[in-house]
């Protein structure tokens, strides 16, 4: 057996690729619904038995009807994708943990509403339980946090830009209060410096700092029952005053208020942005068109100078509504620089602009990466010396040097980018941040999450339904810590799945959310990613004797092929395509001319041979091999400047192609938690869908260029 990655207990937290476990799991499961059965023969025990013996074989007919139909079910759902197999490199599915699959089980049972704890006495309690230690593994303080479960990551980016609106005009709505009573209120801009509310202009609070917005309710209570001696009453006056003031962007019309105010909201987001952006834009008012899109650089991360730039050179009138750092882009898995976004905002606080910004992060795909620097020793900050720190630790426990030994032995993948480091340990900074569970979580759909590093934001979200919740909204008793009990007064969504809260509860509380416990499924991911980098990189060098391992022919002549990733990953994600490649003479092995029309002809192939679509009707799951998915560089999104050193300094693509053909790339999720497993046992799936993809694009190569070419 091979020395590689210690995976225990990882290999105990899945069912495994043949079902392993099926036995633990099937005790477990019928355990869970025989305790439910339990429940409810024994909850008013004195109740009559409404369906007695004789009714039941009054149904059997009808239970035999059932049967059929859920024989037909389960045979149209053996022609699913194997998400579960190290053999599924495509989309970003996989296995699913044990405890994810028994909480939502357990949970499914009971069917809780968690829109209000009358119909989910337990699953709401649960629900916070988990966005805490979720709150705490992204840096956050849990008992200062506020975190919730969504359907997904869309409706929990959607919900960071709405209360980063409602939350900027709050200052507007207080300065407002404090003239009308006359009150001599300071407040800090973001600059640091002291200044009385009255004297600022609307524009200028419109540009505070997160924070000081977030907390300027109760400061003013403070200042007005401990400094000027006024009873505590004043304290459900404020609350009344922020509930009907115009400036209450919930309550009142937000089209009215910009248009008298002569403001223009902006969110600045990437080129990568997943396009619920687009979407959320819509839905708050602003336009698609108040979408600034930066570009990004040639590994697909936010440009810095671009929106250094862009923020530098807004009109007066031009105000942030949130400036979106992405950890882990959805097509190409790019980390955006976090640490020198949060360093700009500092930065832009304390320039002659005196403004700051809501830094939102959406870590839909890549919060969990930071599980791997969790750990209780670490100093959560992002000096030189934290990240020698994380990368001693990081490198003596997964053993990077063995893991990375292919064909030469003296090979290894230095992907030591301390930028990497220092934009997850950085994620603390921000104001919210979200993260999907139903991904690298490995939990059950559905389960997205929203974290807001300020609790205190739920004070200015309330929506009374008395069947709901009593919460009033506003400030509560501001000399006591603050404590959130409930979801539903709070959030956009109405009724959600207690199942989900069970599942994330029962999944991060088992599987802690540490570098020892979930962060070990992490690293192997990230570290297999890099693995597959390499082979995809090494492929041309070792051509002939992968070409005569799956053909028995080393003589293959003529046009010929290669991989190329288009960078290193910064995750689990892997892009590349295939090109033509050509033997010389001298037997050298050389990039070949080719037309973008052809190059995306060929890869297209290749994605088509290793994916099924609903056309493909002739083609069966289980003779699919591996599977990946894909995706399309166009310019309308990547502009050509972006990634010109991609396009053209290394693939020679002009701007006149890209524009008319865009590219078409290959793209491999390497989420999978049994591939090192897998490689002890000396099955390499990773290598045998590198052959495979191999065997592929020679069949690519013979259909779409001529061998003269």
């Amino acid at each position: 057996m091979k020395k590689i990655l210690n995976d225990k207990p990882l290999a105990s937290w899945f069912l495994g690729p043949k079902a392993e476990h099926a036995d633990t799991w099937t005790g477990i499961l019928d355990y869970i619904f025989q305790d439910y059965i339990h429940w409810r023969r024994n909850y008013f025990s004195e109740d009559n038995i409404i369906v007695d013996r004789t009714k039941r074989r009054d149904h059997e007919i009808w239970f035999d009807k059932l049967n059929t139909e859920i024989d037909k079910l389960l045979n149209q759902l053996k022609n699913h994708y194997p998400f579960h197999s190290p053999r599924y490199i495509a989309h970003m599915l996989s296995e699913q943990s044990l405890p994810s699959v028994a909480g939502y089980f357990a949970g499914m049972l009971y069917n809780p509403n968690n829109v209000t704890e009358e119909a989910a006495p337990i699953t709401v309690k649960l629900e916070l339980e988990a966005g805490k230690m979720i709150s705490e593994m992204l840096g956050y303080i849990p008992e200062n946090s506020w975190s919730h479960i969504t359907s997904g990551g869309t409706i929990a980016n959607l919900e960071a830009m709405w209360v980063s609106r409602i939350s900027q005009f709050i200052p507007l709505a207080i300065q407002e209060f404090c003239v009308l009573n006359k009150y001599k209120f300071q407040i800090k801009t973001p600059n640091g410096k002291r200044a009385d509310i009255s004297s600022l202009d609307k524009i200028s609070l419109l540009k505070l700092r997160p924070n000081e917005a977030i907390f300027m309710p109760r400061k003013l209570a403070q200042f007005l029952i401990k400094d000027l001696k006024i009873d505590k009453s004043i304290v459900e006056e404020i609350n009344k005053h922020l509930k009907n003031s115009k400036y209450n962007v919930k309550k009142k019309s937000y089209a009215k208020l910009i248009s008298e105010l002569g403001i223009e909201h902006k969110i600045f987001v990437s080129e990568s942005a997943h396009y619920c952006f687009e979407k959320i834009c819509g839905v708050l008012g602003i336009g698609e068109d108040s979408l600034e899109l930066i570009p990004v650089d040639s590994r697909f991360r936010i440009n810095i100078d671009s929106l250094k730039g862009k923020l530098k050179n807004l009109k007066e009138n031009e105000i942030p509504l949130g400036v979106v750092g992405i950890v882990g882009t959805t097509e190409e898995g790019a980390i955006d620089p976090i640490h020198k976004i949060q360093e700009f905002r500092k930065e832009l606080e304390l320039s002659k602009k005196n403004q700051s910004f809501w830094f939102h992060i959406d870590a839909a795909w890549g919060g969990y990466f930071r599980s791997i620097i969790k750990t209780k020793s670490l100093s959560l900050n992002y000096s030189s010396k934290a990240y020698s720190e994380i990368f001693e630790s990081y490198q003596n426990e997964t053993q990077i040097e063995e893991d990375f030994k292919f064909y030469d032995k003296t090979m290894k993948a230095d992907w030591r980018n301390p930028d990497l480091f220092y934009s997850l340990l950085a994620m603390k900074e921000s104001d919210s941040i979200t993260i999907d569970p139903h991904k690298l979580g490995y939990i059950p759909y559905p389960a997205g999450v929203i974290c807001f590093k300020n609790g205190l934001v739920t004070e200015l979200l309330t929506q009374k339904a008395q069947y709901i919740s009593d919460d009033k909204g506003g400030m509560k008793d501001i000399d006591k810590p603050l404590e959130i009990k409930a979801i539903g007064p709070y959030i956009l969504e109405g009724s959600k799945p207690g199942a989900a809260a069970a599942a994330t509860y029962l999944a991060h509380k088992t599987i802690p959310l540490n570098n020892k416990g979930h962060g070990k499924i992490i690293r192997t991911t990230l570290l297999n990613s890099q693995k597959f980098y390499l082979y995809l990189s090494q492929h041309k060098k070792y051509f002939k004797e992968i070409e005569k391992e799956v053909s028995g022919d080393n003589n293959y002549e003529g046009l010929s092929f290669s991989f190329e990733p288009l960078f290193q990953p910064d995750s689990n994600l892997v892009c590349f395509i295939a090109l033509p490649y050509v033997w010389s003479d001298n037997n050298v092995f050389t990039r070949s001319k080719t037309s973008l029309k052809k190059l995306n002809a060929l890869n297209k192939f290749i994605h088509k041979e290793l994916s099924i679509s609903s056309e493909d009707k002739e083609k069966r799951i289980y003779s699919q091999q591996y599977f990946i998915s894909k995706t399309e560089l166009e310019y309308e999104q990547y502009k050509y400047n972006s990634i010109k050193e991609l396009l053209y300094d290394n693939l020679k693509i002009t701007r006149s192609n890209y524009k008319k053909y865009g590219l078409f790339i290959l793209r491999s999720t390497i989420m999978n938690p049994w591939h090192y497993t897998a490689y002890a046992k000396n099955q390499d799936y990773l290598m045998g869908f590198l052959k495979h993809l191999h065997t592929t694009a020679k069949k690519g190569i013979a259909k779409i260029y001529s061998a003269q070419q």
